[in-house]
């Protein structure tokens, strides 16, 4: 009777302890942040997450304690047997099948369905019984980080502190990738999470447009040459200096010379007096922080100065805003022709600067990437050692090239064909 009584209690604890195991590791803190919050006890919340890592190691422990005292009880526990000794290898072997198929459904089968479920409500509702697990079982948590901390020096390692902003990061990038693997979230929108994270890892160097390319105004362009520089350009804003390009003064909006122009030319105002203020950031700034000023200054564009005080490039919200969604293209922007454009299965229309590897992966080939060259053109110039003209043909390694575009300093397009005795991929 009493290693009935055993058996069954090891079953209930085993299921118990492996649905709270399972469930630490499969909750969504923010769903059970929110239940919390609507059982008007937002505390809790703070209390179980704050100890997740010791409630996992006292579960942990009662799980292994229950399911060795259920497996040794149920083996001993023989219904129709007054004693161990009276027990023949047929029913031995009999009740260890038995004994694993309830343990199996006790720990593995019972708490995954019961987590999937409910896995923030079987917490909310039992973490006071696995905190006092917790704090029983607290000195062999610290025998454990002890044991760590021996086998961690006797390695050589060096002990790293974890950053608690990195590690929940890396937590919602997983389940990211989970939900995307499970068709849950579309990978635009998890990209777009994952960009609004990577915010704060990237300074506006990486964005930003520098000084050489940088369309600019001298502010003492005439009026006449100034309409002409902005039509031209196609900017909306255009960064106006005094002397040299270091010297930024302001901003010209488009509309505002607009509006100007409406004006009696002798009642327009001069380009100093239409300006608007920059932000001005240092080339250290971090993309997040960079959006938070474009938003509290109501502005589009900054200016950024590299540590000599010196113009290193200016920055528009669109291409922080870019980080997170993507390219977004105007109508200014210039449509860009596909690299690699598919006549055929064996024919291609191929830009000289593609790369060889993307174009070896997208047409199933194994042109040489050499030091010398990394793209298209520049191998078939390496083979000619000359630019060749439009019409041109090369047999390269089972592949023919035909010029289709080029000019004194560079291949454009290049007609791919592939011989039948290839294998291109498909």
């Amino acid at each position: 009777m009493l290693l009935a009584v055993l058996t069954l209690t090891g079953i209930v604890v085993t299921t118990l302890a492996s649905t709270a195991m399972r469930s630490l590791s499969e909750v969504a803190w923010h769903e059970l942040e929110d239940l919390c919050q609507q059982k008007q006890k937002p505390e809790k919340f703070g209390r179980i997450f704050d100890v997740r890592e010791q409630l996992e190691f006292a579960v942990s422990i009662v799980q292994t304690v229950a399911i060795s005292a259920t497996a040794c009880c149920g083996l001993l526990w023989l219904p129709g047997n007054s004693s161990p000794a009276s027990v023949n290898s047929f029913a031995l072997i009999n009740q260890i099948v038995l004994t694993s198929i309830i343990l199996v459904a006790c720990a593995t089968w019972i708490p995954w369905a019961a987590a999937k479920i409910g896995a923030e409500h079987f917490l909310y509702y039992t973490w006071r019984w696995w905190w006092l697990l917790a704090v029983l079982a607290w000195p062999l948590f610290v025998g454990e980080k002890f044991v760590y901390t021996i086998f961690q020096r006797a390695s050589g390692q060096e002990e790293v502190q974890e950053d608690e902003e990195e590690a929940f990061e890396e937590e919602i990038l997983t389940i990211l990738s989970e939900a995307e693997n499970d068709g849950v979230m579309e990978a635009d929108r998890a990209d777009m999470i994952e960009g609004v994270m990577d915010l704060d890892d990237n300074d506006v160097t990486k964005v930003m447009t520098p000084r050489s390319r940088i369309d600019a105004l001298d502010v003492s362009t005439s009026w006449e040459d100034m309409i002409k520089f902005v039509v031209e350009s196609g900017r909306t804003r255009i960064p106006v200096f005094d002397g040299n390009i270091d010297n930024i003064k302001g901003i010209l909006y488009a509309k505002d010379l607009l509006r100007e122009s409406m004006r009696k030319e002798n009642k327009r105002r001069p380009l100093g007096k239409l300006l608007r203020t920059p932000i001005v950031a240092p080339v250290t700034t971090q993309l997040d922080t960079m959006l938070k000023k474009f938003l509290a200054g109501r502005m589009h564009m900054a200016v950024v100065n590299d540590e000599y005080g010196g113009l290193a490039g200016v920055v528009t919200i669109e291409d922080v805003l870019e980080e997170i969604v993507g390219e977004i293209e105007d109508e200014t922007d210039i449509l860009q022709p596909q690299q690699i454009r598919r006549v055929s299965q064996l024919e291609a229309d191929v830009n000289g600067d593609v790369l060889i590897d993307v174009l070896n992966e997208k047409m199933g080939l194994t042109l040489p990437d050499e030091e010398e060259f990394a793209t298209l053109g520049g191998l078939i110039m390496s083979e000619l050692n000359e630019i060749p003209r439009p019409g041109h043909e090369i047999a390269f390694d089972q592949v023919t090239f035909r010029i289709v575009e080029a000019n004194r300093r560079t291949i454009r397009r290049v007609r791919v064909t592939i011989t039948p005795n290839a294998k291109p991929s498909s």
